[in-house]
């Protein structure tokens, strides 16, 4: 989604003129639906649908994920006021590939920001908020081969009380993947995100699974233990958690 500081209008031609830059496939004309409230095309065989709301996303959906945006300091203070939004969406038959998907989305995403009044972008499937400026220049490097998973997941890293830090992430499952927990680390918080991102992008990139009770590393010497368990915050959800 993309909250708006003032209502957009699209424009159209622009805007697709956008999108092909960044994905390098043009818009069949004869795809395209719109009225003064909705956008529909294809984009790359799948159905894409930009549409516009009256009415900001509710504060309570988005008030987390602006307080844990350690990457946005001035989160909450650009998107309190936001007026109005543009849901963005790409839909599937299930045959494309998800990450492809992803990816296309986020260049539609970026294509939309930065042709409106945007307060910010809202990537729901990991709760994150990013300043627009800085997602759509990400967006500009993103492709299958270099997956954007700053944008698309949360890896979240809170202090323990006993002097350990722990990690959970929030939008592989929406990736098609298990989210990675780490319940206790003795390492500084720098070296347990620079690891879980390693394996988030080994299992995502590689289509890799990591298999229970079995090691993980990012080099032949690196082994690290990974068993399938329930999730600290939700026991019905199976994670890889980590003994890093």
């Amino acid at each position: 989604m993309v909250p708006l500081d003032a209502p957009a209008t699209l424009r159209q031609r622009e805007l697709f003129d956008a999108l092909t830059s960044l994905t390098g496939k043009r818009i069949d004309s004869k795809s395209v639906v719109a009225n003064d409230e909705m956008l529909k095309f294809t984009l790359d065989g799948d159905a894409a649908a930009i549409g516009l709301l009256p009415s900001p996303i509710p504060w309570p959906q988005i008030e987390g994920p602006c307080e844990t945006a350690r990457w946005w300091p001035e989160a909450s203070a650009k998107l309190r006021g936001h007026t109005s939004h543009l849901i963005v969406a790409i839909s599937s038959d299930g045959k494309s590939d998800v990450l492809q998907r992803a990816v296309n989305l986020t260049h539609l995403v970026a294509a939309v920001a930065a042709h409106v009044e945007s307060a910010g972008v809202f990537w729901g499937g990991g709760g994150l908020v990013h300043d627009p400026r800085v997602f759509v220049e990400e967006a500009q490097k993103a492709s299958r081969d270099n997956l954007p998973l700053h944008l698309w997941i949360d890896f979240r890293i809170e202090q323990m009380e006993e002097g350990t830090v722990r990690l959970f992430t929030t939008g592989m499952k929406s990736l098609g993947r298990m989210e990675i927990e780490i319940p206790h680390s003795h390492r500084l918080p720098t070296e347990v995100f620079d690891f879980a991102y390693a394996i988030a992008d080994y299992m995502l990139s590689r289509g890799a699974e990591i298999r229970d009770n079995h090691t993980v590393g990012r080099s032949d010497d690196e082994k690290v233990m990974a068993r399938h368990a329930p999730s600290m915050f939700d026991e019905r959800m199976t994670v890889v958690r980590l003994e890093f």
